[in-house]
């Protein structure tokens, strides 16, 4: 992966200094105004990052036409520290998937993976990694993103708001090694509506929200 480079400001442009470390995003974290009028989606992944990790999650309200802009200027007005560490949320569903004795109601049908924008996911490598964990053959493997209607159903979160905080089920969340190699060790993602967005430290998600890092990428 490149060398994430340091957010900078153009000249004359009011968006705020990017995050150069991790003690002063949660420096920030602390000092962050409760966020207003959030819709129910997102109240509910602010809850759940108090709740683990309280007064260590930033959250920010974005524009309607926030996705129109190119990845430099979405970090800028995050004070993101690169264009590296937007991160999104992406529903999987194991279309090969059968209901068994063995199995609780759809274990291991559905899996929340987070990577990069900057980056991508090799399905063979995830089927790969996926299979070593629930012991599936190659012929039931079959991963793709799952409908929007069912990632809805699933998280609670519109698309481009998908987050694996505050999920309305507890599905299991598998992240990309290279987001553990940021520096900063910071992600930003979806906060459960296509407007909002919470930042919150890679260790911390993977800790408080039994995450696994997963090379698929």
């Amino acid at each position: 992966m490149p060398e994430p480079t340091a957010g900078t400001r153009l000249a004359g442009d009011a968006s705020p200094e990017p995050v150069r470390t991790l003690d002063d995003f949660l420096s920030r974290a602390k000092t962050d105004p409760v966020p207003a009028d959030m819709p129910a989606a997102t109240l509910q992944v602010y809850t759940d990052a108090q709740s683990r990790l309280p007064g260590q999650c930033r959250f920010f309200h974005v524009v309607s036409d926030y996705y129109d802009w190119p990845y430099e200027q979405r970090a800028r007005v995050l004070a993101c520290p690169s264009t590296f560490h937007l991160c999104k949320s992406l529903v999987f569903e194991n279309t090969k998937w059968k209901q068994n004795d063995t199995k609780a109601k759809d274990e291991d049908r559905y899996w929340v993976v987070l990577v990069q924008y900057e980056g991508s996911v090799n399905i063979t490598k995830l089927e790969r990694a996926v299979r070593d964990r629930t012991g599936d053959t190659r012929k039931g493997m079959h991963l793709r993103i799952a409908p929007a209607e069912k990632s809805l159903a699933l998280t609670g979160h519109t698309t481009n708001g998908v987050s694996p905080v505050g999920m309305s089920t507890d599905l299991p969340i598998l992240i990309s090694s290279s987001i553990t190699e940021l520096s900063p060790a910071i992600l930003y993602l979806g906060a459960g509506h296509v407007d909002w967005k919470i930042a919150l430290p890679v260790q911390a998600l993977v800790d408080n929200w039994n995450a696994t890092v997963m090379d698929f990428s």
